[in-house]
């Protein structure tokens, strides 16, 4: 990620972060910053700047994001199940893996987590915070391609 300053030293994109008119959205291979942009984004969330006044911006339960497929999503809840799976990871947040709302961890992702020395194995009970574009594959789902993209809220 390009990291933009005003000739003033302003950092952009903290202080969109800032005014509530922008959310995070980080990549596998570009993570600068993103610790701190989250922790700006949350003060911004938590005094509803901007759009986290419009109700298009909320954190969405996992039962409910089936109804947003094809859009980038903010998920809040608590792990039912963590499964590996052939190498890969599910964070399921329901009780039936089949239809229930689910993160994927693919095997690529998963030394990034080792690095962060975040286990998602570690997860099942942790409440947490999914971003990322929400797909249906015979179920809701966010892949999660790095740790950025899980913000733990609180451990069983």
């Amino acid at each position: 990620m390009t990291l933009l300053y005003r000739e003033d030293g302003l950092w952009l994109q903290g202080e969109m972060l800032r005014r509530g008119v922008a959310r995070v959205h980080s990549y596998a291979d570009n993570r600068a910053r993103v610790s701190e942009m989250l922790a700006i984004e949350d003060e911004a969330r938590r005094d509803r700047r901007g759009v986290w006044r419009d109700p298009a911006y909320a954190v969405r339960r996992p039962e409910e994001v089936g109804r947003f497929v094809e859009t980038f999503q903010l998920v809040e809840g608590t792990v039912v199940d963590v499964a590996k799976v052939k190498g890969q990871v599910f964070l399921n947040f329901g009780a039936d893996w089949h239809s229930a709302f689910t993160a994927h961890l693919p095997r690529n992702a998963l030394p990034l987590f080792r690095e962060a020395h975040l286990d998602p194995l570690s997860l099942s009970g942790a409440t947490v915070r999914l971003r990322g574009w929400v797909r249906f594959d015979s179920r809701p789902m966010i892949e999660v391609t790095h740790p950025e993209q899980i913000e733990l809220l609180g451990r069983p």
